[in-house]
Parts: C-alpha cells; sequence; structure tokens
C-alpha cells in the first residue's frame, strides 16, 4: 500500500476531511509514515511587538523588486495597515497544534513541517523531494468566477504533481 502519505491542512472544512480519510488509510497500513504540511505564504505573518502587531508591507511584493531588495525596505508600525491589507492570523503553531492532538487522541504520530510559498507549488515540491507515495488534500468550496479565478489547490496539485492525489470532498 502506501509508505509515504502527505495531508496537506490548512484548517479549512476540507482539510479537516482530509485529516479523517488519512486516518483511514493509516488504519489499514500500520508502517506507512504520515506528514502534515501547511503552507503560508511569506506575506501573511505578523510577529506580536508589545501590544501592537509589527507589519512587514506587502506592498513591495507588486513593485517588481527582489525578495533582498524588498529586505532592505522599512517596516513601520500602522494601525491602519490591517485594514488595507488583511493579515491572516492564524498562528501556524496553532494549526499543526489542533492536528497534533486529534492524531496524538488516537496514538498515532505524525511529523509536521512548516512550508512558505505557493500552495500547490510547496506541497507537490515536498512531495517529489520526501518520495511521498500519496498527498491527500481537501477539496475548496470555491465554485463558478472564484473557482475560474483563482483555481483550487486540489485542483492544482492533481495536474501538477507527480504522486497519486486523494482529493476529499
Amino acid at each position: 500500500m502506501f509508505k509515504n502519505i502527505l495531508l496537506a491542512y490548512d484548517n479549512t472544512d476540507g482539510s479537516k476531511k482530509a485529516l479523517e480519510k488519512s486516518v483511514e488509510l493509516l488504519a489499514h497500513n500500520k508502517e506507512a509514515n504520515l506528514t502534515v504540511v501547511h503552507v503560508t505564504d511569506k506575506r501573511d505573518y505578523t510577529e506580536e511587538q508589545g501590544t501592537e502587531h509589527f507589519t512587514q508591507s506587502l506592498d513591495v511584493t507588486h513593485t517588481g523588486l527582489g525578495s533582498l531588495d524588498a529586505q532592505n525596505l522599512p517596516h513601520s508600525y500602522d494601525n491602519k495597515f490591517e485594514d488595507r491589507h488583511p493579515i491572516k492570523k492564524t498562528k501556524n503553531a496553532d494549526v499543526f497544534q489542533s492536528v497534533r492532538e486529534n492524531l496524538e487522541s488516537r496514538g498515532i504520530h505524525a511529523n509536521y513541517e512548516l512550508l512558505t510559498g505557493s500552495e500547490a507549488e510547496s506541497i507537490c515540491s515536498y512531495a517529489n523531494d520526501h518520495e511521498v507515495d500519496i498527498i491527500v488534500v481537501g477539496s475548496s468550496s470555491k465554485t463558478g468566477i472564484k473557482k475560474w479565478f483563482l483555481g483550487s489547490v486540489s485542483e492544482k496539485v492533481s495536474h501538477n504533481c507527480a504522486s497519486s492525489i486523494l482529493i476529499v470532498k
């Protein structure tokens, strides 16, 4: 069966269903290894600085500057910044903590990897580099125009990864 299972997890309903399907796969193959990955965009982070959120400007990503040039640009405290550029406040550790508690309560040990960049590209790259046999990913709830413009991670993963893909609905 499958030796290395990769679960793409982002705390959505689709990824929670994918988690349950991963547990089913593990039940059929006790020797399998499970790795849970969460992908975050480098632009979507905050660091606590006292009671304020210290935020790196997202505007530099659209200027054509390289990442090294952008690192040297000033950072600022701006209480209005979050109104103009929503920042994901989900702590990556919190995402892993909920999955870890869920799996450990069932006696399942897993590896946890935080990846950065494009979701589909990061997942496929990790899968290729770590000889993943199957990627388990939840189906998105995007439909219509939103799906047409943005696509879905599960769809992109299914088209671009060499590993087998299980899309859970």
